[in-house]
């Protein structure tokens, strides 16, 4: 009777799956949100970007955010040592525009994005399409770290600018994507991302997407 109520609540309140996972075995770890692995069955190597979270730089076009960004690595080093079976749920998207692949690391049955940003190591970053529920879940990690000061948003480190700002400053362009308020649906220009709380932000590749997904200006 135990474990039926145990598969029952894990049913009921764990993020819903994706209908594609990949295992692994990891390789190295580069950053806070980006690991090495090799998948079941494959000869190949391959990366993976962890969706929905963006932690501080090592190396971006020959910059770093410096110690913030390598207390984020090691933040997930510590929860996924070198050799670890992972399972990964592949985002919709499936892979980035550098051809990584996206999506979550479950360890144990543990999400570690998750576990990243309710540490305040990383900032929630969604590029529509996006899984809703999860979206929710990770925003409000991500607002509760803020809240209290952990990791990247504790005194020491709140400075340094989010990942993806970090990222325009370095090429000295603004970002391309339009960026939108979640809660009120309201569209904003890149040069406006500001105006919203970081816990809430996504993005959309343009106005016509944001339009048809219920957003507005």
């Amino acid at each position: 009777m135990k474990n039926l109520v145990f598969a029952l609540f894990v049913i009921l309140f764990s993020p819903v799956l994706s209908a594609r996972i990949l295992t692994g075995k990891v390789l190295s770890i580069h950053d806070g949100d980006t690991v090495t692995f090799i998948p079941e069955g494959a000869v190949k190597k391959a990366k993976l970007r962890l969706m929905g979270v963006d932690t501080p730089e090592i190396d971006f076009n020959g910059s770093t955010q410096g110690e913030v960004a390598f207390a984020a690595r090691d933040f997930l080093i510590n929860l996924l040592p070198l050799d670890s079976i992972i399972q990964i749920d592949l985002s919709d998207q499936e892979s980035d525009v550098n051809g990584r692949y996206l999506g979550r690391i479950l360890f144990h049955g543990v999400d570690l994005n998750l576990e990243i940003l309710k540490a305040g190591w990383g900032a929630t970053y969604f590029i529509y399409p996006y899984d809703k529920k999860i979206l929710i879940h990770y925003q409000k990690a991500s607002e509760l770290a803020a809240q209290n000061q952990l990791g990247a948003f504790s005194d020491k480190y709140k400075s340094n600018p989010l990942a993806y700002m970090f990222r325009q400053e370095s090429r000295g362009v603004p970002g391309t994507n339009l960026v939108a308020d979640f809660e009120t649906k309201k569209i904003y220009s890149a040069e406006n991302i500001e105006s919203i709380p970081h816990f809430r932000r996504v993005f959309f590749s343009s106005a016509e997407s944001a339009l048809t997904h219920g957003f507005s200006w």
